[in-house]
Formats: structure tokens, sequence, C-alpha cells
């Protein structure tokens, strides 16, 4: 076990670098681009936008920026249990070969920024709670009047809780690794105009219907000089719900004193309602096709170099992959002869790997099957990982020769189970 994590740390360490050089500037562009154009270059057209007459001086950036640092560095770990969620198959990334579809693509993407919003929610209120905030939450809040460059600006543990989110919620969906990319920049950029300091949304839209369920640059603005209100990220409807919306965020983010909501209608209501549920079903209900099937089909020869398996789909109607014993060579007469060792696999590829996952795989002599995945290597053989308990093992299995392959035509042939 102290071997397998000795090799583990040996391997990922060196990829932190570059995780941290991506999280990092990714905060450096996000947060950069925000305060060039809108805190800089469009500072004297959007005088009438700006929520506060002060602006923040050097020294409180210059205190944000260090403080994003570490968050980014924080972040940045968030790489090591994504790479572990990997290699147990309890988490997947998956690439043009996934087989997912369009619209898994775009209803996990938007899930995930709805799943964050909730997650944000709670948890910042959570850090807002006195015995949590001191620790946890007040480096954000020293940026009373905040800029561009207040997104990062965290304590550790804060930066922690956010940073597990992504590897929670890849323990629930799979991925498209660009869809995690596009959900990355949304996040960095709505959260560089949310503390801008400059409204830059239509003020009508706080009052309409749909669109005032997105929360406007006031709308954060206000938590940072109430502090115990407005605590939503993306979406305005848990303060809502939850009665933690500041009573003068309408007239300020409107500018009229007397503003105030309409009810939504029933109709706009049922349609709302039926767009969720939509987004919900083509997120759960879609079914991936599988990442290259035809490469991992056919006959491939297990370890112990006696035992031929026949791998295909399940069944006819299924998408998922099993393996089943066709012949073994040797002295055991073949008494595993139609035993199925791989057991419905899925189909993904993973940071670059033809992979399938979230199958099992049974043992030749007989046990529990245990949960693993198989990747099929540069080099065509197929690598076949089973972990329990936190130990993994790995097998590498390869095509059989033209003669083995000769003989377990003849035993399938041949009728032979």
């Amino acid at each position: 076990m102290l071997d397998q994590l000795t090799a583990w740390a040996g391997e990922m360490l060196p990829r932190y670098p570059g995780w941290f050089t991506f999280d990092f500037g990714r905060y450096l562009i996000g947060a950069g681009s925000v305060y060039l154009i809108v805190n800089v270059l469009l500072a004297r057209k959007l005088k009438n936008r700006k929520i506060r007459s002060k602006t923040p001086g050097f020294r409180q950036i210059r205190r944000e920026f260090k403080s994003s640092a570490f968050a980014a560095a924080t972040f940045s770990a968030s790489g090591f249990l994504i790479d572990l969620g990997i290699r147990s198959g309890v988490m997947t990334i998956y690439g043009a070969e996934g087989g997912y579809g369009t619209a898994y693509f775009i209803g996990s993407l938007l899930l995930m920024i709805l799943a964050q919003d909730a997650y944000f929610y709670w948890t910042h209120r959570l850090l807002h709670l006195p015995q949590a905030f001191r620790r946890g939450h007040s480096e954000h809040h020293k940026s009373i009047n905040p800029t561009p460059w207040t997104a990062y600006s965290f304590n550790i543990p804060e930066a922690a809780i956010h940073a597990a989110f992504v590897p929670l919620f890849l323990l629930f969906l799979p991925m498209h690794g660009f869809a995690i990319f596009l959900f990355l920049t949304h996040m960095i950029i709505r959260n560089a105009v949310g503390h801008s300091g400059y409204e830059l949304f239509p003020r009508w839209w706080a009052l309409h219907p749909i669109l005032g369920h997105i929360t406007m640059v006031t709308h954060h603005d206000i938590h940072h000089s109430s502090g115990n209100s407005n605590f939503g990220l993306y979406f305005t409807w848990w303060d809502r719900l939850m009665g933690t919306e500041h009573p003068e965020y309408l007239s300020k983010a409107t500018g009229n004193p007397a503003a105030a909501r309409k009810s939504m209608g029933a109709r706009a209501t049922a349609a709302t309602f039926a767009a969720a549920v939509g987004l919900v079903a083509a997120t759960f209900i879609a079914n991936p096709a599988g990442a290259q099937d035809d490469d991992i089909k056919g006959l491939w020869l297990a370890n112990d170099g006696k035992t031929v398996v026949e791998v295909a789909n399940c069944s006819e109607k299924s998408r998922r992959i099993c393996g089943t014993v066709v012949f073994q060579d040797g002295s055991n007469n073949g008494e595993a002869v139609g035993k199925e060792l791989l057991s419905k696999f899925k189909g993904a590829k993973v940071q670059g790997q033809k992979r399938w996952e979230q199958g099992k795989v049974a043992k030749l002599e007989g046990g529990k099957a245990k949960k693993g995945n198989l990747v099929l290597t540069d080099a065509g053989d197929l690598k076949v990982t089973t972990c329990a308990r936190g130990r993994c093992s790995n097998q590498t299995w390869s095509r059989p020769s033209a003669a083995m392959a000769q003989k377990a035509a003849a035993s399938i042939g041949g009728g032979r189970r």
C-alpha cells in the first residue's frame, strides 16, 4: 500500500505546477481582463454605473492578489482528488470519443452551474456563522469595496471548500473535459464581474420574471457592504426562498426606491418548471454511445498467458462491454470457459486515453468481482485495473498469437463450453 502511494505521489507531484499555472493563470486572465476593460478603459463611460463613490487603492489590490495566489494553490490540489477518483473508477472525464452526445454535454454543463450555485449558497451561509467566519471567510470580506481581483481572495479553508465542488460533482456525473473548462471560465468571469463595482447588467433585469433570477453586480456588492444578506452566486432564488435577500436590493439595482417584483404568472411558472425538468431529464436520461468500443472488441490473452477472453457487447441491445473466457490452454481442461471476467464496462475517454469504466473484474479462480477500469494503451495492450479498499492492482492483456487465436476459434466453433 505504501509503495503504491509513493509511486502515485511520484507520478502526480510533477503535474502540480501545471495545475497551479492553469488555475492562477485563469484568475490572472479572467480577473485581469475584467479589471482592465471595466475598471480602467471604460471607467469614465461607466461612471453612472459605478456602485460606490470611492475607488479601492493599490494596497487592497495587492492584498487581494496575494491571497488569491494562495487560493489558486489550494484549488490546484483538487487535481490529486480527481486523479484518484479517475483511477479508482468513481469519476469520469471524457473526450470526443465518449459518445455522450450534445444534449448531455449542454445539460451536464448547465446542471453543474446550477449545482455550484446551490453548493455556494449553503457553504457561504455556513462560513458566515460566527465560529467559522474569522478563520474561514474574513479575508474575502476585508474587501468591503470589492474589485475584480477580490474574486479569489479567500482564506485557505474557504478555498478548500470551493475546490472540493468539482471532485464532488464528478462523483455523480461524467463530464466532458471541455465542459469543465467552460464551467471554470464562466465561474471566474462571473466572479470577477460580480466584484467589479460597476452595474454592468441592464437595470430592468432585476424586475424581470425570468432574468430577475440572475444575480446582478449590485446583488453581491450589497453582500460586501451588509454582510448577512445576498448569499447567492449566480442566481437569486435561494436568497428569495430563504428570506436572505436584502430589502433594498431592488431599489438599489434599479435606481427606483419604489421598485417591487410582480408575482410570476402561471404560464411563466409552468414554462420555468418544464425547462428545469427538461434539463434534468436530458442530463440523466441521455444514453452514452460508448467510446471507440470496436477498438477493444475481439480476443484477448489474459496475463496468465493461457486464457483467451472474448470482449464484446454484453448483449445485442446493450452498449456496455463484457468479456467472457472462450478458451484455456494447458492442463486445467478449460474449467473457466464460459466465465465472465469483465462485466458491464462503459466507454469514456479520459485524459487522452481510450478507457472503459464503471464495470467489474472477476478472478479466474473465483471470489468476489471488484470494481475496475480498462485502458487501451498506445502499444495496443489492454490494461485491466481493479481496486478495493484503496488498493489497486493491474494486469496487462495482449492480443493472442495467430496460433492461440486459431485454437480459440476452433474451441468456439466446436461449441466447447
